[in-house]
């Protein structure tokens, strides 16, 4: 896709300097790199004179010694001793030649080059770094002669942001990892020499490796040759936590759930939602059906975190979480750095779910004192919730027991456009809970019907009910005793002794329903209070 997107853009002469970013030290098809790709797919066919690769480390190198003899005679044998000096040094001579004749330069690693931040904080060596590369983008002379420049970046977000402005003709290009059909493409060329055995199929170990690059799924191939164990899905999962914890656990949280919507009490009608709206859809391949976003809106305690890894578990996608404390940083543009950092990482592992906690307090448009930092966040954010592309391949569930607070532009059609109420359980819910509390446990007990407990704990959360069940096990150990049962008095004192601590319930109940967009989602016994909410506020604008 990215080489189509090139090529779509060089050839109506939208640019001829290009920023490719993100996956770029990954094998193109099952053997080539990006360089090596380019030059047989466009290059060779285009009667290049020269073509150059220059990075901070190596300075300014050639394809071929005829090539670097070609550059030295267009500089009159001013740069045989300057290839491998700074830019400063090097990139008048390359200006010269990118004008006399038809030349390709690759620019490696430009961020080390042009890093991201204040061009007041840049140094001299790089403020003149940053004048010949944005020159160069609107150089006719270079255009007309034909040379193009081809720049590298592993994160967009480390470029200085003047490369981007709209003066000047540098075009910025998504290199993304493989997808399936790509992945499933190179694992059967990997597999092919039987060096190793695989316990599970082809099909599957392309679905399993999502949001990984071929040379990752390379190296999974080769430790389990090494180790000398067949490749399994427990063996890919562990090689590929470690690998994108490396790439992304600084800016995002990985979520491993070990329980689905079976092990979770009552939530029914949410539960139901989320299976028929977005596994089944995602799974049939008909993403219509799939909303760009779901608000999980009620008090708290009751149950929106442990749905959201319950889905997780039960859909079989990847799942993510945005810890806000990950992303913000001390230095000017950090912030801002590791979000698109956080966001491209959650998008390379579609089909994903991202989940957002307390989004009322982690997205504001910000203020004076955060230096736009919080607005710049903020919409970054706006804008890929926003996007239509992401529809049913990367799947945002954020949870507010405070939806009020929340910015009108979040809660908008086409972002978080389906609000779910989770709200405190009704009496055979709470009793399910009960039940389903003591099995995740593995608690003893002898009681068979729960309703009982359920009766008696009106008004308690889901997270109150387990603080019971805990409760419960701890009388039942008083005497340290193994093994010992919950029985019907001992639960029965555990609720007398447990009782509800969760603050503004009925507040945040019709917080919760009053945001509620489909009645179909609410349970029964608050129809009625929608009602009452609807009346209110028609009477409120009369």
């Amino acid at each position: 896709m990215w080489y189509k997107e090139f090529l779509s853009k060089y050839k109506a002469g939208i640019s001829h300097e290009f920023l490719f970013y993100f996956n770029v030290r990954d094998v193109v098809d099952n053997y080539r790199n990006f360089d090596r790709y380019i030059y047989e797919e466009f290059i060779k066919q285009r009667g290049f004179g020269i073509v150059a690769f220059y990075d901070v480390s190596r300075g300014l190198t050639f394809f071929e010694p005829g090539m670097e003899k070609e550059f030295h005679k267009i500089n009159a044998n001013q740069t045989v001793d300057l290839l491998h000096t700074l830019p400063s040094k090097i990139f008048p001579y390359i200006d010269k030649a990118l004008r006399s004749t038809k030349m390709a330069l690759f620019i490696d690693h430009i961020e080390k080059i042009i890093p991201s931040g204040d061009v007041g904080s840049m140094t001299l060596e790089e403020r003149m770094a940053l004048i010949w590369i944005c020159e160069w983008s609107a150089d006719s002379k270079i255009s007309t002669v034909g040379s193009t420049i081809f720049m590298l970046a592993d994160n967009l977000a480390d470029v200085s942001r003047e490369v981007l402005k709209s003066s000047f003709k540098i075009e910025p290009i998504l290199v993304e990892l493989p997808g399936e059909d790509e992945r499933r493409e190179y694992i059967e060329y990997l597999l092919k020499d039987n060096s190793v055995k695989s316990e599970i199929e082809v099909g599957e170990f392309a679905k399993l490796s999502s949001g990984l690059s071929k040379k990752s799924i390379k190296d999974i191939k080769l430790k389990a040759e090494a180790e000398d164990v067949p490749i399994s899905f427990e063996f890919i999962k562990e090689k590929k936590h470690s690998v994108l914890k490396k790439e992304y656990g600084d800016v995002l949280e990985f979520i491993y759930p070990e329980i689905g919507f079976e092990d979770i009490g009552g939530m029914q009608k949410a539960k139901g939602y989320l299976l028929k709206n977005i596994v089944e859809p995602i799974k049939k391949g008909d993403l219509r059906r799939v909303p760009m976003g779901i608000l999980l809106c009620g008090p708290s305690g009751t149950g929106k975190t442990l749905l959201v890894n319950a889905l997780a578990k039960s859909s079989g996608f990847n799942c993510v979480k945005i810890d806000m404390s990950r992303i913000l940083g001390q230095y000017v543009g950090e912030s801002e750095k590791n979000f698109k950092k956080c966001l491209l990482g959650a998008q390379s592992q579609q089909p994903v779910i991202v989940f957002v906690d307390e989004i009322d307090t982690a997205f504001r448009r910000g203020d004076s004192g955060d230096s736009g930092v919080g607005r710049n966040i903020f919409s970054e954010f706006l804008q890929f919730t926003g996007n239509t592309n992401n529809r049913g391949k990367v799947i945002f569930i954020a949870a507010t027991n405070r939806p009020d607070l929340l910015d009108a532009a979040l809660k908008r059609a086409g972002r978080f456009d389906k609000k779910i109420p989770i709200l405190v359980p009704e009496v055979a819910e709470r009793a399910d809970i009960f039940k389903l509390v003591i099995k995740r446990y593995g608690f003893d007990t002898d009681v068979t019907d729960f309703t009982p407990y359920g009766e008696l704990t009106e008004n308690y959360t889901g997270a109150e009910i387990e603080a019971v069940v805990r409760k419960a096990y701890e009388i039942a150990n008083e005497d340290e005793a193994e093994g010992s049962i919950l029985t019907d008095g001992i639960l029965r004192e555990a609720i007398s002794k447990c009782r509800p601590s969760t603050q503004e319930v009925e507040f945040m109940t019709m917080l919760a329903v009053k945001e509620c967009d489909d009645r179909d989602l609410l349970p029964d016994s608050y129809k009625n209070l929608l009602d009452e909410v609807d009346i209110g506020v028609s009477e409120a604008s009369i």
